[in-house]
């Protein structure tokens, strides 16, 4: 029986069985985008974890670490990992990456970046743990954005578009604060390309 306290755990249920569910299909998408068989990866944010079993599955040359600083969402990432070997779970702030330098070829960060409270350190940490010419794919939601066909997992016209769009204008990043990122990558990343990928706002850092 989890010691966690219960409203933690009842939180990452909520999300998982909702945007944790909705979303996989984009995930699906950002990681055939990156087509990535072999290597590290990390995933910073991982919540609920689908999008690092996702990236591990069938590719057992590639070795997944998904981090994030909620023991309950990784509680039930653990539920997810199934038999995935090559899935790492960490409680890990993404400000403090406890990896060597260098280990990682690419990492990404799917709607996470808007809870950053000092994106500027995050960004120069990420950096660091990743490995000469590593990238780092950033991305957030736009609320403004065309909702690709298949993109969104729906039961029955649930979620509708109007409340995927809400959440994110409330949740998520808007244009100033993105444009705010862009600028700050751009001081940390010698190359940044700030680019779109279906309703999100990409961001593609090389190290």
């Amino acid at each position: 029986m989890s010691d966690l306290p219960l409203r933690e755990r009842l939180r990452a249920l909520v999300y998982d069985l909702g945007p944790g569910r909705w979303y996989q299909p984009a995930w699906r998408f950002i990681v055939a985008d990156i087509d990535m068989s072999e290597g590290s990866w990390l995933e910073i944010g991982a919540g609920p974890g689908w999008m690092g079993v996702i990236a591990a599955a069938g590719r057992p040359g590639l070795d997944v670490v998904a981090i994030d600083t909620s023991a309950a969402m990784l509680e039930r990432a653990r539920l997810h990992r199934g038999g995935h070997l090559n899935l790492t779970l960490r409680q890990m702030d993404a400000a403090h990456i406890v990896y060597p330098d260098g280990t990682f070829q690419v990492a990404t960060a799917v709607q996470s970046a808007h809870h950053w409270q000092d994106a500027p350190g995050i960004l120069r940490e990420i950096r660091r743990v990743l490995a000469e010419d590593g990238r780092l794919f950033l991305y957030e939601a736009d609320p403004d954005a065309e909702i690709p066909d298949g993109w969104i997992a729906r039961c029955s016209g649930w979620p509708p578009e109007a409340l995927l769009r809400r959440r994110w204008r409330r949740f998520g990043m808007d244009a100033a604060r993105w444009e705010a990122l862009v600028r700050q990558a751009a001081e940390v990343f010698p190359s940044v390309s700030d680019e779109r990928h279906g309703f999100y706002r990409r961001l593609v850092c090389t190290r």
